[in-house]
């Protein structure tokens, strides 16, 4: 099982609350950013007003006057309202944060500084929507707007208006370090939305990776039903084609004698009832693994091998062919697979030899050799007036058999042999066929 990356495992259950989160603005309304944030903005603006009023009344200035905040509550409102637009347009969002940021030193009592929430939420939203350098320049200038508008439209003239001797540039050298404060402010701001951001990408990233993942499981899995289908199509094919064929031959059979030689006749129609035991058989061994829950009922549903090739020949015995079997050597170390390829191919030889060439001498050797077990199934030529019994092609044939000695990593041979009959060859080498 592939590990999960540090830290995406213990994700698991803030994704599942932010999803809920997510789930439950959409039930209220809230489906889209610009409505969310439009939420965000109220919330920004009750919350600044609200701290701005605590302290409680207006403030004199330094004449003693009066100094009206009903302005100031204005410009701290419409600076919370723009937020409305901080995912939709993120830098005319923070300009005009900026500019009424401006607006609020100018209106501000005099010497007074003031920070709303709106100018550190549109930096943030910046760090997450923009890369990283345009981010931090975002930051540097809302640090410096934020002073030099201070210093210039409140700070300068309030001290002017205490002492008319004082020096500006002193003022500029004391805000100084209150710059270095903003600039540290919104710099975090910025550096926080840059590390949401990169979260938020880092995760969608092993999301679609392991979406990726999940979609080649399905599609290697996919791959390997397919090639079982053909597999167990292959199977149902060679079963079903050698068996139904031998029971038409032998129905033949036992039609033409019936009333000449009624032995040969019942003898007929006991090899069809083996023949047909046989078939049922081997049909439930093939269907049986895609029905593991029910049993296989019958004691002949192994699956056929070199052992079953004497059995297949005594089983053409009565057929205008007569197969000879000749063995030399002795099977060692076979895997499955290479014994089931060489018990269909010579079941497919020997349909083919009595579909094609009915009555002709048919012969099989199989030869197991040191470096590789052989088996060859070759049949003469068709006596003259004998007749095809099967002249519609079963589908398979010669491709089954060349895509079966692939499997196993075996070579086929096929072709005509010198007096006008056929032969096919099967070389299983030992490499290939050697048990794991």
């Amino acid at each position: 099982m592939k590990r999960q990356p540090p830290g995406f495992a213990g994700s698991a259950e803030r994704r599942r609350f932010f999803d809920g989160w997510d789930r439950w603005l959409d039930a209220v309304g809230l489906s889209t950013p610009f409505r969310r944030d439009c939420v965000v903005a109220v919330v920004a603006a009750l919350l600044i007003v609200a701290l701005y009023l605590l302290p409680g009344g207006a403030k004199p200035d330094i004449s003693g006057r009066e100094h009206s905040d009903v302005p100031i509550v204005i410009l701290l409102a419409a600076q919370a309202a723009v937020l409305c637009f901080r995912r939709i347009r993120p830098l005319w969002c923070t300009a005009s944060v900026l500019a009424l940021q401006v607006a609020l030193a100018s209106a501000a009592h005099p010497g007074e500084g003031l920070r709303g929430l709106a100018l550190i939420i549109a930096v943030y939203t910046c760090g997450t929507l923009l890369s990283a350098g345009p981010a931090y320049a975002v930051a540097a200038l809302a640090a410096f707007t934020e002073i030099a508008s201070f210093v210039v439209l409140s700070a300068i003239p309030a001290a002017e208006a205490a002492d008319a001797t004082a020096s500006p540039w002193a003022l500029v050298t004391r805000y100084s370090g209150q710059f270095l404060l903003a600039l540290l402010l919104y710099g975090t701001a910025a550096l926080l939305g840059r590390s949401v951001a990169i979260r938020r990408r880092y995760t969608e990233v092993v999301e679609l990776r392991a979406a990726e993942a999940a979609e080649n499981l399905r599609v290697r899995t996919d791959a390997a039903l397919a090639v079982e289908r053909t597999r167990m199509a292959r199977e149902l094919h060679d079963v079903a084609a050698h068996h139904l064929t031998a029971l038409i031959v032998q129905a033949t059979v036992v039609e033409r004698m019936i009333d000449h030689d009624p032995g040969a006749a019942r003898r007929a129609a006991a090899a069809i009832r083996t023949e047909g035991k046989s078939a049922l058989g081997n049909l439930r061994s093939v269907v049986g693994a895609l029905r593991e829950t029910m049993p296989i009922e019958s004691d002949t549903a192994t699956v056929p091998g070199l052992l079953g090739i004497g059995e297949l020949v005594a089983g053409h015995s009565d057929s205008a062919n007569r197969p000879t079997l000749i063995v030399s050597g002795e099977p060692s170390g076979l895997s499955a697979a290479a014994d089931l390829a060489l018990y269909r191919v010579t079941q497919e030889a020997l349909s083919n030899a009595r579909d094609h060439a009915p009555g002709a001498e048919v012969t099989i050797r199989i030869d197991h050799r040191t470096e590789a077990s052989v088996i060859e199934v070759v049949n003469g030529p068709p006596p003259a007036g004998a007749a095809r019994e099967d002249r519609h092609s079963r589908g398979f044939g010669l491709i089954g058999m060349r895509e079966r000695a692939g499997l196993v990593g075996a070579t086929l041979v096929t072709g005509p042999t010198p007096d006008g009959g056929w032969s096919v060859k099967l070389t299983v080498p030992r490499t290939s066929g050697q048990r794991s």
